[in-house]
């Protein structure tokens, strides 16, 4: 026999989910069907409540694939409800929703609500690479050249294969060059060669089509960083080896630095070495440099995160890197 509290979480789930649009599932059927009567007796409130959202999803999933984007986007919608009302930290699976509910509203011609329910799938779970995508393509329906462009190369960094992100992110790349400025952009290129150029600023003088404006691309970032010499050692330094997922994670402490402009933090991922630069935080210029890390990593599959005072990295081991091959140290060199 259920316990009250499970009894009590049935009536809730009735509750939410007595008015629902035709094709989509209600109150516990889809669970009866998927698990039978017996394992719904024995199950815990919580595990009742994983299983309800994840009948849903499945439901929602059958929906998306027949063309019905409004029963589709409502199941994915009753299903996260469950999982907030439960109090469920499964965040791959919030994330799975809100991204799922991110191309039915593409789809439906929504760009903005997409927007809004891919930024929160990427909430969740920052690495998850079709919220990362469908926030990319909303982004370049509502016209946002540069917003696009940024989370298209985060895509395309992510699926390195996928034809259809990089045509997108090019698509992008295309727009976001000929967007005009917006006035804090001017603002910034106006006093940026008075306050980091020639006469003592943290800039050599030198004569180059990126002095005195944000850099936008790698390869204007590596000629911008070339002519800096001034540089402090990032010294708050932490990493952890998560051998379940394959990659290390690495936190590195920069008071401020989710208040600069996002491309004057610049990494350079590669096979056997990381780079990291940071220009004009707090009066100095930040460096950490591994040329040679503990193991290899894939740099198209390795990404980072600007938070609130540090850095976010994760190095994701090159897949022939066997399971029990632990990270010692960061850097060899």
């Amino acid at each position: 026999v259920p316990s009250q509290l499970l009894i009590s979480y049935l009536d809730c789930c009735i509750a939410m989910l007595v008015e629902t649009p035709q094709g989509s599932t209600s109150g516990f059927a889809g669970i009866e069907a998927a698990a039978g009567p017996a394992a719904l007796a024995g199950a815990s409130a919580g595990e009742l409540a994983l299983a309800q959202s994840q009948a849903l999803k499945a439901s929602g999933n059958d929906a998306f694939r027949e063309g019905s984007l409004e029963v589709a986007l409502h199941n994915y919608g009753e299903a996260l409800q469950i999982l907030e009302t439960c109090g469920l930290q499964d965040f791959a699976l919030r994330a799975t929703l809100a991204s799922n509910q991110a191309i039915c509203l593409l789809k439906l011609d929504r760009p903005g609500e997409a927007e809004e329910r891919a930024s929160a799938a990427l909430a969740a779970d920052p690495g998850h690479s079709k919220a990362v995508y469908r926030r990319g393509w909303a982004r370049l329906l509502l016209g946002d050249g540069q917003g696009a462009w940024e989370d298209l190369q985060k895509a395309v960094r992510l699926e390195p294969q996928n034809r259809e992100v990089r045509a997108r992110c090019e698509e992008a790349r295309r727009l976001a060059a000929t967007a005009a400025p917006d006035d804090n952009e001017l603002s910034v290129a106006e006093h940026a060669a008075a306050a980091l150029g020639a006469g003592g600023g943290l800039y050599e003088e030198k004569h180059d089509v990126n002095e005195g404006r944000l850099a936008e691309t790698h390869k204007e970032q590596r000629d911008w960083i070339s002519g800096i010499s001034a540089w402090a050692e990032i010294s708050d330094v932490a990493f952890a080896d998560e051998q379940d997922k394959s990659c290390i994670s690495v936190y590195m402490t920069l008071p401020g630095v989710h208040e600069i402009p996002a491309n004057k933090v610049c990494i350079w991922f590669r096979a056997s070495s990381l780079e990291v630069r940071v220009v004009d935080l707090n009066g100095k210029n930040w460096c950490w440099v591994a040329q040679e890390l503990w193991g290899q990593i894939d740099p198209d599959r390795c990404t980072y995160k600007i938070r609130r005072d540090k850095l976010s990295l994760k190095l994701s081991k090159r897949q022939s890197a066997r399971s029990w091959d632990r990270w010692e140290k960061l850097r060899r060199i």
